[in-house]
């Protein structure tokens, strides 16, 4: 499917809002990439960057800022078929030093951090500055006018974004296993020290393993092209920078991630670069095209189906964090660490609701098993709990001083005991956060929806069927009229008696009578009786 539409008296003004939306968040992104870093030792704000590559950030950015001028001064996008192809090209042409600039630093990352693996020196990582300048630089070389619809080439591209976080996860993850176990595999069987050998080998495998599950998992949404998959791709993305830029900005950042949100490789300190970057470049590729498609009062569905990916990317991952803290317990016990079990367990408690709490959102959300109100009560408590799992796991963890006070810099490092909470739980803070509007948003939009559609027209009523008429008697007491001069009489009820049959003529008389005398006051004595 091409990517420009051809016919521009056929673009609606829906779209050209939408591409002009899409524009001021590249911009807005390019902007923050310079002012954030994009490792720990670059960065505008960080001492000791050498000038030449802050001047290449400045020259990348205005140069992405320009192709986003270019189009909406002037024609812009008013322009005919041909200069708009040409406008496209130059949209590219002029993203692409930042991208490059980008792809540079991942190498770099990913050198560093294998030359460096198993030493006491920090690798440099990849900063949220390096994220926002991906996705800027992918949103501002998209089309002009981007078309609604499946997007081939985009989803090429997400396939391979895919592939390339995965292998590069799994690298990073094989790499520091290797690291972490090289001394302690060979002495398992050592009779002194082979039980804290063997705990500390199964606690380095689960910690890997939890850090790899969310890059899996989203590495299959990126290479799937479903809407649904797309839609919360670009929610995690977006979840994603706003909790790389909160981490950076905000003092309790450096508490919040050891590292002040500055991502490091997969399983050093939980989800790796490799996870957001591909989170990013893949938004970048395809959040035009998704979210048009998911503008409209139809994309209710796949809104909450989109939202259902995310509840079980948090399932797994406080249902890891769980498992994790278990394995803590084990390792203070078994290496008798002066750590205090309480936190653990607190912790533990907080992950494990969480979870819980996700799960039945998840099976309660499709259809209409539980009322729409009680799912956004049951979405905002998930996000409640999101929150307070970040709060605990920072107030809670015991603070030490530093064995080498040098190891805490400008940009990095705390005094925590130990690092339970990352970068990655402040994004599922955000990401909890947009799953309670969503919930409300569609919960109202159906209501909305359902008021607004035209009342059937009524059915007509059915013929009567004939019927029959059937005569009842009941009974009355019987009265006696005493007509008034000139009145008319009133009416009585009057008993209905059958015709007798023969033989009971004088027996109805007799009934005649008495009732005649009972009704006059004589009794059956033959005397008057006084009334009193």
């Amino acid at each position: 499917m091409s990517n420009v539409i051809e016919d521009r008296t056929e673009v609606p003004q829906r779209l050209h809002r939408a591409n002009v939306i899409r524009d001021a968040v590249a911009a807005v992104l390019v902007t923050l990439a310079v002012l954030l870093p994009w490792n720990i030792a670059t960065g505008i704000t960080i001492a000791g960057t050498p000038g030449w590559v802050t001047g290449l950030l400045i020259v990348a950015a205005l140069t992405s800022l320009a192709a986003l001028v270019l189009t909406h001064v002037g024609r812009g996008i008013n322009r005919e078929s041909d200069d708009l192809t040409t406008l496209n090209r130059l949209r590219i042409t002029l993203n692409c030093p930042m991208l490059a600039m980008a792809f540079a630093f991942l190498v770099y990352a990913v050198v560093q951090a294998v030359r460096r693996g198993g030493t006491a020196e920090v690798p440099p990582g990849m900063g949220p500055g390096a994220w926002l300048a991906v996705g800027g630089a992918l949103l501002g070389a998209a089309p002009v006018i981007a078309p609604v619809g499946d997007d081939r080439s985009g989803s090429k591209a997400c396939r391979i974004i895919g592939v390339v976080s995965l292998v590069l996860a799994f690298a990073a993850v094989a790499f520091n296993l290797y690291w972490r176990t090289r001394f302690v595999l060979p002495e398992i069987g050592n009779a002194e020290t082979g039980t804290q050998n063997l705990v500390v080998t199964v606690a380095a495998v689960l910690y890997a393993v939890v850090a790899l599950l969310p890059v899996l998992i989203t590495s299959r949404w990126l290479m799937s092209t479903n809407r649904e998959t797309r839609l919360a791709t670009v929610l995690l993305a977006g979840a994603a920078l706003v909790a790389g830029v909160f981490t950076w900005v905000l003092p309790v950042g450096r508490d919040l991630d050891a590292f002040h949100g500055i991502a490091q490789n997969t399983s050093t300190a939980g989800v790796g670069f490799e996870g957001y970057l591909a989170w990013v470049a893949g938004t970048g590729v395809i959040a035009t095209v998704t979210v048009l498609a998911a503008l409209n009062r139809n994309a209710v569905d796949a809104w909450r189906s989109a939202a259902r990916k995310c509840l079980v990317l948090i399932a797994v991952w406080c249902s890891g964090s769980a498992v994790l803290r278990i394995v803590d317990l084990m390792m203070a016990s078994a290496l008798a660490l002066p750590a205090p079990p309480y936190y653990a367990t607190t912790l533990m408690a907080f992950d494990l609701v969480a979870a819980v709490v996700a799960v039945w959102l998840l099976l309660n959300s499709s259809g209409k098993v539980a009322p729409r109100m009680l799912l956004t009560v049951g979405y905002g408590a998930l996000f409640a709990l999101a929150v307070c799992r970040v709060i605990v796991g920072v107030a809670l963890v015991p603070r030490v001083p530093p064995l080498n006070p040098d190891a805490i810099t400008e940009v990095y490092g705390n005094t925590l005991g130990q690092q339970i909470t990352s970068t990655f739980d402040v994004a599922l803070c955000v990401l909890g956060a947009a799953l309670v509007v969503i919930a409300f948003v569609t919960s109202t939009a159906e209501r909305s929806a359902g008021s607004t559609v035209a009342p059937k027209a009524a059915a007509p009523e059915p013929e009567s069927a004939p019927t029959t008429t059937i005569t009842t008697y009941s009974w009355a007491p019987p009265t006696i009229a005493i007509p008034r001069a000139q009145e008319a009489a009133p009416a009585t009820a009057k008993i209905f008696r059958p015709d007798p049959a023969p033989g009971t003529d004088r027996v109805a008389k007799v009934l005649a009578e008495s009732t005649q005398r009972f009704a006059a006051g004589t009794t059956y004595g033959g005397g008057d009786t006084e009334r009193h």
